[in-house]
């Protein structure tokens, strides 16, 4: 069933939704890089790429692990397709 951009909105106004934007304003790099990782996945709106990288990037700022890792293989991947193609 495909939902329409409405009912995405009113499904992202969960309370686990809002507590994790909370947590991402107030700087948490675990939630940054969750709330990355759902924006890329399209998990609480449609996907995107852009807003997904600069939650990652944010939490890679700060030092976490994981989101510092997501970077680096999300660099290769795009190195690797770029030099596949040429």
């Amino acid at each position: 069933m495909f939902l329409c951009r409405e009912d995405v909105y009113i499904t992202a106004k969960t309370k686990k939704y809002r507590k994790l934007l909370k947590s991402a304003k107030s700087g948490s790099p675990d939630s940054l890089y969750r709330l990355g990782i759902y924006t890329y996945n399209g998990k609480y709106d449609f996907p995107d790429i852009g807003r997904a990288y600069s939650f990652i990037y944010a939490s890679a700022q700060l030092g976490y692990k994981p989101a510092v890792d997501w970077i680096e293989d999300y660099y290769f991947d795009d190195d690797a397709l770029t030099q596949s193609m040429s």
